[in-house]
């Protein structure tokens, strides 16, 4: 995220002047090791318990931003995902598909990979 700062300020003792680019590194923030345990992997349980989020720093994690500016359409976009969600895995069973091939991730807008994530879908047969 690039952000083009208007009015000089103090940061840590140093001038950062009017007029000046900065790059905050969404990724490296989001992949702390100081805030996570094994940063790389996927573990969307360390987001389950409430009691670790509030005892974790607010913006250790900001995939919408965080603040009083943060995404105006968070809420909306946290429940379109889970609804998608969860229609697909009602009927379908996502399966790796190939566990060696490693993801290429790229930062545009958002973070996403270069090469794809391979995955299988096979249909859930209920009895």
């Amino acid at each position: 995220m690039q952000i083009f700062i208007v009015f000089s300020f103090d940061l840590d003792k140093k001038l950062v002047p009017n007029h000046t680019n900065v790059t905050i590194g969404i990724y490296l923030m989001n992949h702390n090791p100081k805030y996570f345990k094994d940063p790389e992997k996927f573990i969307p349980e360390r987001f389950d318990n409430v009691s670790n989020a509030e005892k974790q720093n607010p913006y250790a994690y900001v995939p919408f931003s965080a603040g009083p500016r943060n995404c105006i359409g968070q809420k909306f976009a946290m429940l379109e995902i889970k609804t998608t969600i969860s229609k697909i895995l009602r009927h379908y069973e996502l399966i790796l598909g190939n566990p060696e091939e490693k993801m290429i991730l790229v930062a545009e807008m958002v973070l996403k990979s270069k090469n794809g994530i391979n995955l299988k879908l096979k249909k859930r047969i209920y009895n």
